[in-house]
């Protein structure tokens, strides 16, 4: 029985071509993936290149050791997420040691829950009810990590101004570098004197205060100044932070101190009133020789504001709108022709201060004041019998009173950054919780000891990466403005359309019964017969 082969078609011409030319344009897109994979090239078409890279970004990145994790926790609704993210596809492009990761804080729960509590990242919403984070960025290498905020991405100028510096480039080159190797800022926590604690969260502490500096990337640590072997307490101290004082330096704590300010050590001190046992029921803080230098000088008293407009009912004139005098910590928080509506800084239970004159003293410079109504109460002896909110006697002092100080001395060499500063506040509350806590038109005292730490650590900033040119992020609106628009929409537009209507109306009745000429073409189409009639 004969076996009968498969049988086979022979390919003609045609089909070989063809089967040739689809391997060839496969090997073609294989190629030309590979060639644009390693001729990586975007072409960055803004006004001011935006999303171009200074030669220094792509040092730092092209020289990353180790890999380094980013996360952007931003949604859509974000009007940053789309620029960061065309940024860090640049960035991408440069090196492959940059891992990122993108969390929507509306639409990622799980993830963005899990970036919570590895970086404790704090959420809250919106008006509008969208997710947002105190950190909008987290850049990490191993137990280093650095936040960045919207004020770190962007520099706006005023409140009034439509314009604003893009800084996404400074922000996340100067994070990377910093995780890379960069030492934060070390901030000192005092305790010893009965200060409140930055580990306690509650009314009794500064635990969120605490938190905020943490996402501003400091170093915070605790320091007792008060130990018996406490020679160098601040060794390594960038800024001494003195967290309400509930009992007295000794003499040398003080000394100890004087010495470490005097040799270039920044001082933030928040002194309440100390209650006590002696003939005014006030004690002294035993300040005075470390804040000699400086030209301050602590007051004995307890400040009531009699101003009914800045007094808070209720409070017995202790609680108060203090008002900010204009200087770099309180640029802020002043009003002026550029930002008329700003944040009011509240105190409560504060004391006043004065410039005193020491040898090669420095000048200090008011922060905050009171009304020229307000006192501070000298003796407060038996203050709990008292039924009526105190008055001012013979012996209390009479407003305006200061209750805020900051004052510079020279620097020590050319290359410091600055002289040594110092900054004292009249009244611990504004570090507490509820200060931090407070609608952000009464959150005036928690953003001035914000800025008052910043002035205070102050760091050059990074100067091989140049800013980036002003761009357009809105309108301004006034109210002549407004009038215009009202004007246009309601009376120009309708009244060109109207007269738009009337004038193609009269061209229409203008042509009315006249009759129509005939085109050339229409003429020649028709039959010769009826052209010969």
């Amino acid at each position: 029985m004969a076996r009968h082969g498969k049988r086979r078609f022979p390919l003609d011409s045609t089909q070989i071509s063809q089967l040739v030319g689809v391997v060839a344009a496969m090997v073609v897109v294989v190629l030309v993936n590979v060639l644009v994979a390693r001729r990586y090239t975007r072409w960055d078409w803004t006004a001011s290149k935006r999303y171009s890279l200074t030669p220094a970004t792509v040092q730092t990145l092209r020289d990353l050791p180790e890999p380094v994790q980013i996360w952007v926790l931003l949604g859509s609704s974000d009007p940053l997420e789309q620029s960061v993210k065309q940024l860090l596809v640049a960035y991408q492009a440069e090196t492959t040691k940059l891992d990122v990761h993108y969390v929507d804080p509306d639409r990622d729960v799980i993830a963005l829950e899990d970036v919570k509590k590895k970086y404790k990242i704090e959420t809250g919403r919106t008006e509008a009810g969208h997710v947002v984070a105190d950190a909008i960025v987290v850049v990490a290498r191993g137990d280093k990590h650095w936040f960045l905020t919207t004020s770190d991405m962007v520099q706006i100028s005023n409140a009034d101004d439509t314009k604003v510096s893009p800084r996404e480039e400074q922000a996340l080159t100067g994070a990377i570098r910093n995780v890379l190797g960069g030492e934060k800022v070390k901030l000192c926590f005092t305790s010893g004197h009965g200060e409140m604690s930055p580990l306690e969260l509650g009314d009794q502490g500064v635990g969120l205060l605490k938190d905020v500096l943490e996402k501003d990337n400091y170093e915070v640590v605790g320091v007792d100044a008060s130990a018996p072997n406490a020679n160098e307490p601040f060794k390594g101290c960038a800024v001494a932070i003195v967290p309400g004082l509930r009992g007295a330096f000794t003499k040398e704590e003080t000394e100890r101190l004087r010495t470490w300010l005097l040799g270039g050590g920044n001082l933030l001190l928040a002194a309440s009133p100390i209650t006590g046992d002696t003939e005014t029921g006030l004690v002294s803080a035993g300040l005075e020789r470390a804040l000699g230098p400086f030209g301050i000088a602590l007051d004995e008293d307890v400040v009531i504001e009699e101003d009914p407009d800045l007094a808070f009912p209720g409070g017995g004139g202790m609680r108060f709108v203090a008002e900010p005098k204009s200087h770099p910590i309180t640029a802020g928080l002043v009003k002026s022709d550029a930002q008329r509506e700003v944040p009011r800084v509240v105190v409560q239970l504060a004391r006043s201060m004065h410039r005193q004159s020491e040898a090669d003293s420095a000048t200090p410079q008011d922060l905050l004041v009171t009304s020229a109504k307000a006192f501070g109460l000298t003796n407060v002896a038996g203050a709990s019998e008292w039924k009526d909110a105190p008055r001012k006697r013979a012996g209390d002092l009479g407003g305006p009173l200061t209750i805020a100080l900051a004052s510079e001395r020279p620097k020590l060499s050319p290359s410091a950054p600055h002289g040594p500063r110092v900054v004292v506040l009249g009244s611990a509350s504004m570090l507490t919780q509820a200060s931090f806590r407070e609608p952000l038109p009464v959150r005036g005292a928690a953003l001035l000891v914000e800025s008052a730490i910043s002035w205070l650590a102050a760091q050059p900033q990074i100067l091989d990466v140049p800013e980036k040119s002003a761009v357009a992020a809105g309108i301004r609106i006034t109210d002549e403005s407004r009038s215009e628009i009202r004007r246009y929409v309601l009376l120009f537009m309708p009244a060109t359309v109207a007269l738009l209507g009337i004038a193609i109306a009269f061209l229409r009745r203008a042509s009315e019964g006249k009759p129509r000429a005939a085109s050339p073409k229409a003429v020649s189409k028709k039959p010769k017969a009826e052209r010969k009639k």
